[in-house]
């Protein structure tokens, strides 16, 4: 098949890499499939998922890996006492009208992409095909495999170069044969799996939903969008007879790809890379991209497990086309496959602070801009979010608790290895063990009687550790006092202080109330977080009888008011809240959301004694 793109001729060198990675069965996502070459050589290895933002890729892709061959049509041949195939290819259409294809594609419609005699074939074929699935004589997937075979047999009679941007001024030999509809070309493989599916949607959006294995991505490379190159197989695919325009009759509404627009196609990758849930990433690039090779795999190592990336170079013959002039700047076309794991892992604080969000970092990523430059954990807590975010700049935290950025400072800029030794030396000097009450009772007296902004954040840490269920509650006056718990220094610990560390450039920590930060010291850019207490709870850190920590009616709409000022200033903001809890609703805040529109998604609750409802809400 002539296909723009077509990576037949890398299946191999694909091949090679799975192998080489001791990769073997699970779920392998073709996101950008086009013909489902790639989909269609691995679906004897792997569960297969295919995406197309097109139409009649995803139709090729559907019928490559639902067949380990082609179809028998038994409902079909029953009727019609042969197969399609046959059935079509001796069909008298002498007597057929004249439809949409041959009305704007044939020189009835004066252009030339077909002449009529094959124009008016693949009218009836599409129309038929319809037809017979809806009296049940063609199954769906019968439907596809056939609707596929037909869009591959007319590339073979149109009067293109291959793709469909302009058609020949005169008949090119090709043109000329007779429509002829043969079994769409695919590799007789038995199926690995009866489970493979293929998606017609963003690959953008579809990666929010879909999990695997293996991901391979192959995307557009350049200016050329596949919605005009193929806009005729589309127009055919979905039969919807369209507004069209134009010399080439192009459909008025496309869908267009943003990895073919230079402005876009950075943050389109950076977008999708931050939300594949996909142990193995394998990307098909070239070295006349959009995006610099070198700009990729610097963004792709931001994402990847250890920032490692490799990169393996093969020759590949150029496809030439109308676009040609904007492309390469006379290199040598280099193709390349990119491969990195992805890093999943979410960083756990340790502190075992109230209203952390480790357990939905994974909600949190999906609701994530295409584009963060920076991070502002506004109301930073134990950082659990502030750490596990990947954008292109910094990551900041913002505290109004004392103690609590003390200690969050202390942990993330002091060695590791500085901290689990100093806990140790304090944990030895005062003989503290599980239950030991008297010994911890001993510990949170020194602590408190030390002036407040005097005491050692690493006998807090340590209170902490011993303390009941880990928790950080302080009364009105600073004192600590939470009763002794039952655990300690535990491997746990250890390997939370190990790997407390941000996935990005820390920038500036600060102490201070959100309202204290600067919006216009960053760019327009960043994103805002805020996880502030809950109006409509009741907690320790909410209570309005802890340090730093009550949270009123004033506090609330404080809060809302800054957020629309940063709504105004063009900045983006992620709000985590709750709106329902034992029967109580934060009319404030819904009546809020409901006023400036935006946008609220649910992400957690449940209770049926106590229902709760926990919300992220965003202004993009």
């Amino acid at each position: 098949m002539r296909y723009l793109g077509n990576k037949t001729r890398l299946v191999g060198h694909i091949n090679q890499l799975i192998e080489d990675k001791h990769i073997s069965g699970g779920v392998f996502a073709d996101l950008f499939t086009g013909t489902g070459s790639v989909a269609d050589h691995l679906k004897d290895r792997f569960e297969i998922i295919t995406n197309d933002l097109l139409r009649y890729a995803s139709l090729f892709s559907a019928a490559k890996i639902n067949y380990s061959e082609t179809p028998n049509f038994p409902k079909f041949k029953k009727k019609f006492k042969q197969s399609p195939f046959d059935f079509w290819n001796t069909y008298d259409y002498s007597k057929e009208p004249d439809g949409f294809v041959t009305l704007n594609f044939s020189p009835k419609g004066d252009r030339k992409f077909f002449q009529e005699k094959n124009a008016i074939k693949i009218d009836t074929i599409r129309r038929q095909l319809d037809v017979f699935q809806e009296e049940g004589v063609l199954s769906d997937s019968e439907w596809t495999y056939l609707l596929a075979s037909l869009l591959e047999s007319i590339m073979g009679v149109s009067n293109t170069s291959g793709t469909y941007e302009a058609f020949f001024k005169d008949w090119e030999s090709r043109s000329k044969k007779d429509l002829m509809i043969e079994p769409l070309s695919m590799e007789n493989l038995p199926l690995f799996s009866k489970h493979n599916v293929t998606y017609n949607d963003d690959s953008n959006e579809l990666v929010r939903h879909i999990q695997g294995d293996v991901a391979y991505i192959d995307t557009p490379y350049t200016v050329t969008q596949y919605a005009s190159a193929y806009h005729v197989l589309e127009t055919i695919a979905l039969n919807d007879s369209p507004k069209i325009t134009g010399k080439t009759g192009r459909r008025v509404e496309r869908k267009m790809s943003d990895y073919s627009k230079r402005y876009a196609a950075k943050t389109a990758f950076e977008d999708l890379i931050r939300q594949l849930r996909f142990t193995h990433v394998i990307i098909s690039y070239s070295n006349q991209s959009l995006i610099p090779l070198e700009e990729l795999t610097d963004l792709i190592k931001r994402f990847a497990v250890n920032g490692e990336v490799e990169v393996r170079s093969i020759d590949f013959r150029e496809y030439k086309n109308l676009n040609i002039s904007q492309k390469g700047d006379g290199k040598k076309l280099q193709e390349v496959l990119i491969y990195f794991k992805k890093d999943f892992k979410i960083i756990k604080s340790p502190l075992n602070y109230a209203g952390s969000k480790d357990l939905i970092m994974d909600k949190i990523t999906a609701a994530l801009p295409s584009h963060i430059s920076n991070f502002v954990d506004m109301t930073g807590g134990a950082f659990n979010v502030g750490i596990n975010i990947v954008g292109t700049g910094k990551t900041f935290y913002n505290e109004k608790n004392p103690v609590v950025f003390e200690l969050v400072q202390r942990l993330l800029q002091d060695q590791p290895v500085n901290i689990i030794n100093r806990a140790q030396k304090i944990v030895d000097r005062y003989n503290l063990s599980k239950s030991n009450k008297n010994a911890y009772l001993r510990l949170r007296e020194h602590y408190n009687s030390v002036p407040f902004g005097q005491r050692d954040p690493m006998e807090l840490f340590v209170l902490t550790l011993y303390s009941f269920q880990h928790m950080i509650r302080f009364n009105k006056s600073g004192g600590f006092n939470v009763p002794v718990g039952n655990s300690g220094i535990t491997e746990d610990v250890i390997s939370r202080v190990n790997n407390y560390h941000t996935k990005m450039p820390l920038g500036n920590m600060t102490l201070g109330s959100f309202t204290d930060v600067n919006m216009n010291e960053f760019d327009e850019d960043t994103l805002f977080y805020f996880d502030p207490p809950y109006i409509i709870t009741s907690a320790a850190y909410n209570d309005g009888k802890r340090l730093e920590a009550e949270w009123t009616e004033h506090d609330e709409y404080q809060l809302l008011n800054y957020l629309e000022n940063l709504d105004k200033s063009g900045r983006k903001f992620l709000l985590s809240n709750t709106v329902v809890h034992k029967g109580q609703s934060n009319e404030i805040l819904l009546d809020w959301v409901i006023r400036h529109d935006f946008e609220m998604q649910n992400v957690g609750g449940g209770g049926r004694r106590y229902p709760r409802l926990e919300v992220l809400i965003k202004n993009y």
